[in-house]
């Protein structure tokens, strides 16, 4: 007698099998009665049960949605800040930034010996360790606005850069 084979799965059927033991098919009976003789065939590829039209839908909706959005950020994202774009504006003795207030080192002097006022630096703390005023306080400009609190209340405050 020649051996049964679940189309399904591909396991050997018992004689009078009317479902696979393995995978629970139901074996498939000729017109005579008798159970009509199966051939083992390969399971399906796994990629062929991913490969849906709806998985390829919800692929192609997800790519035009990253692409749409990458787009968006592209053309809305504010261009960089470079040394060109900050506006080089002098006074008429040369001196840069003219809308800050200004005192004269000798004035500034004066209110540090009194105890009115304390000298923060605002460089880098490798400028800082090269050469700075003795008992300046180190508040790089970058970390300024997080860091003022540490300040003094009652003391007038004279940044410094150079």
């Amino acid at each position: 007698m020649q051996a049964r084979f679940c189309t399904q799965c591909g396991a050997q059927l018992a004689p009078d099998a009317r479902f696979c033991s393995t995978c629970g098919a139901p074996v498939r009976v000729t017109s005579g009665g008798k159970r009509a003789p199966t051939t083992p065939t390969a399971p399906t590829p796994r990629w062929r049960t991913l490969v849906t039209p709806m998985n390829l839908v919800l692929v192609g909706s997800l790519i035009l949605l990253l692409l749409g959005g990458w787009l968006f950020y592209q053309a809305t994202r504010p261009e960089p800040i470079t040394l060109e774009s900050i506006p080089d504006v002098h006074d008429e003795q040369g001196i840069p930034f003219p809308e800050v207030p200004r005192i004269s080192v000798e004035e500034a002097k004066a209110r540090f010996d009194a105890g009115t006022a304390i000298f923060v630096d605002v460089r880098g703390s490798r400028e800082y360790a090269a050469g700075h005023i003795p008992n300046a306080v180190l508040i790089p400009l970058p970390d300024l606005d997080e860091r003022y609190r540490e300040l003094p209340k009652d003391a007038e405050i004279i940044t410094y850069c150079t």
